[in-house]
């Protein structure tokens, strides 16, 4: 990848952050590559603005970084009490709001075979992306919770590797890993901007991390 007259190298996995203000180009080797590619442009049209300066440099975050601290995360004693068992991608020059860009939160998340990650729900659009899955993962989604903190009549998506889906504002989802293998997610969500204006809302059920206690 060159932009802004620098050459950045990224390999399977890896996830790249590229400010606004200039042009990049991507070039692959023989083997071809894919790029899941996400960016805030629909928001810059709804304002009528343009980005005129950089916030930050170009970074690029290794997955086999990422994935050995998300390893000692998720072998810690209090992982188990956790709502969730992730590590965020954060960029030092966004220290209060801890994400990616100034707009933009991304976070690289595992869930555990024969566990599942609590209902929960926030005001922040995710492009949730599937690194990687063993069989039996999937997410249920929608609208409302019952008295019990269950998702009332969900929509279930079957996770596959490669595979991105939506989850709306305000919607209750969560995630299940019912095979024998972990599955990892890497929901990408405007939190940042969310957070800037304080309506992200994030919120939780009590839910459990077992899936032995789920009907």
């Amino acid at each position: 990848m060159r932009g802004k007259g620098t050459d950045l190298a990224w390999k399977k996995a890896d996830v790249v952050a590229l400010p606004g203000g200039a042009a990049y180009h991507h070039k692959a080797g023989p083997d071809g590559a894919a790029l899941y590619l996400v960016h805030d442009a629909p928001m810059l049209r709804h304002l009528g603005a343009a980005a005129t300066a950089s916030r930050f440099e170009p970074i690029v975050y290794p997955a086999e970084e990422t994935l050995r601290v998300l390893a000692e995360v998720a072998k810690s004693s209090e992982a188990a009490n956790r709502s969730r068992i992730s590590v965020l991608l954060a960029n030092t020059h966004f220290p209060e709001l801890r994400t990616i860009t100034h707009v933009i939160w991304t976070m690289y998340g595992i869930v555990q075979p024969g566990s599942m990650q609590a209902p929960h729900r926030h005001q922040s659009v995710a492009l949730d992306f599937i690194p990687s899955c063993g069989r039996g993962s999937y997410t249920l989604l929608g609208r409302d919770i019952d008295a019990t903190g269950q998702i009332v009549n969900p929509v279930r998506l079957d996770w596959v590797a490669g595979m991105a889906f939506v989850t709306p504002p305000g919607f209750w989802h969560a995630h299940f890993n019912e095979g024998n293998h972990p599955s990892y997610v890497l929901p990408i969500q405007d939190a940042g901007l969310q957070t800037y204006l304080r309506s992200l809302d994030i919120r939780f059920t009590g839910g459990t991390h077992s899936l032995k206690t789920v009907t």
